[in-house]
This record gives structure tokens, sequence and C-alpha cells, in this order.
């Protein structure tokens, strides 16, 4: 998307990827890296902070590696983006909510219940602390295809079980507005160019729960949904906690630079192409 003639991209990831040979690839370890000599080598207009420890179970069994990517990391890219005067937009998530209401404003007081949660808020009060005009993009369940994902998303995973004849044990009780990747994205793109400062939720427009939303990626790919078992998130017995609804309201993005989502239907129409070829 941001692949023309005027924009130059950079992309670092602890492990080796494979990109379009129009992107410039670093391996790098941000936990051990010199942070200011990357950013002054590369010499980014907009910084876009992707990287986490994003599984809320990792997270609860090595606090201490979750801290220092999710929290750390993060607060040492805003400072040398302030030092070089470069825009920084860092992916947030739903779960710094408890999800005791659902239908998340940016506004709406935050208090999550798992680790995981704890640094994602601590990383976006330590960027509103330093006050260098970042964007907070919070998203939820985010799913599509990559060749080389580090691990699958909610999607993939039912197809594999499912094409695999595997039962699969989805929570019933779980809300969210899951977010077709190509959208955020797009919305990610969108941000970098019109540098908008503050917090926005970017998701899926659709309030669902991830069983039924797993039902209806069965039902798009001809899969057996009756593979799927619909539990409750107490019969998961997870290590980490998980808040029940954490469905996102993105008026304010849809406001604010036209934020459009795809319908749920319309994405895995899509995602059953990708998965095609």
């Amino acid at each position: 998307m941001l692949q023309n003639a005027d924009n130059q991209i950079y992309a670092t990831s602890q492990k080796r990827i494979q990109f379009d040979s129009r992107v410039q690839f670093f391996t790098v370890n941000l936990i051990y890296s010199d942070i200011n000599k990357l950013i002054e080598t590369i010499k980014p207009e907009v910084l876009i902070h992707c990287a986490a420890i994003a599984s809320p179970d990792a997270c609860e069994v090595d606090r201490y590696t979750c801290f220092k990517l999710n929290v750390e990391v993060t607060t040492r890219l805003a400072s040398s983006c302030r030092d070089y005067g470069v825009h920084m937009i860092f992916l947030s998530s739903d779960f710094i909510f408890d999800g005791n209401k659902g239908d998340y404003s940016e506004e709406d007081l935050s208090a999550p219940i798992s680790y995981y949660g704890v640094t994602k808020l601590e990383a976006e009060k330590n960027l509103l602390d330093l006050n260098i005009g970042a964007t907070i993009v919070r998203t939820s369940l985010v799913y599509g295809y990559e060749d080389h994902l580090a691990r699958m998303n909610i999607a993939l995973k039912v197809i594999d079980h499912l094409k695999n004849s595997k039962t699969y044990k989805v929570p019933s009780d779980q809300v969210r507005t899951p977010t077709f990747a190509e959208d955020l994205a797009s919305a990610l793109v969108t941000l970098a160019e019109k540098r908008l400062a503050g917090v926005y939720n970017v998701s899926g427009s659709e309030a669902i729960s991830v069983f039924d939303f797993s039902k209806q990626i069965a039902n798009v790919f001809g899969l057996d949904e009756r593979l799927l078992i619909p539990v409750s998130t107490k019969e998961l017995s997870e290590p980490a906690l998980r808040p029940l609804k954490t469905n996102l309201n993105i008026q304010k993005a849809i406001k604010e630079f036209n934020y459009q989502p795809t319908t749920i239907e319309n994405s895995l129409n899509i995602l059953k192409e990708q998965c095609k070829n």
C-alpha cells in the first residue's frame, strides 16, 4: 500500500522474513539493539511499531520478556522518535479493557485483567506522557493470510483444525469486533499519511462472539462447523485471563479519516481466495 515511487519501506524483525524486493529488511532484536542508531540509520518519516509479545498466555508465563518488549522497547522507540522528529504509530489492543461492558470508545476507562493488557496500557501511558504527537491504534482479534506469519490467527487456526477433521474448542462468551488485517493495514497507511495524533479504535464494525465468528469461517470455507465446540472462557483454563466483551466502537475513526472496514462475510471470501493461491 505504501510501496509507490514516493515511499521507501523499511521492515525489521527478529527473524528473517521474505518481503517484496522493494522493501529493505533488517534483522533486529529490538530488546538488545541500539534504537537511536537504528533510527539514525534508516531516517524514517513515520515509524509503525507492531512488535510485541502478543500472546496473552506467553506474557503471563514470561512477564520479564513481555515487559522488556511491550513496554521498554516501545518507550525507547518513542524517545528516539522524539529526538529525530519521527511520527510514531503504536499498535495497542482491546485487552486494555476489563470486558465488563463492551462497545468501548477511546474515552472509556481502561482496566486490564491480563499482564498482556497491563503492558499495552503502560506503553500507551508512556507514549502520552512523552507528548510526541504519537498515534495509538487499538485493535481487536486481527485475522488474515500471509505466508510467513509468526503464529496463526484465529481464522487460520479454525481452517487448519477443520480441514484436518480435528475438533476445536472456541469460547462462546467472548465478544470481539474481528479485524481484517488488510483493513488494519489500510488504516495504518492513512494514519501515516495524515500524521493524526491521539488514540483510535481500528477494528471490524460487527460485534460477534468468537464461536459465532468461527462458525462463519467454517461456512464460508465449506468446512464442518460441527467440529467447533463452544465452551466458556473458564472451561478453557488458559494461563492468562481473557476479558469477555471487548468489542470496539470505531465511530471516531469513521468520522476523522473515513475508515470503512470490510464486512466479515466479504473479508472471509477474500481470505478464501488468498488461501487458494
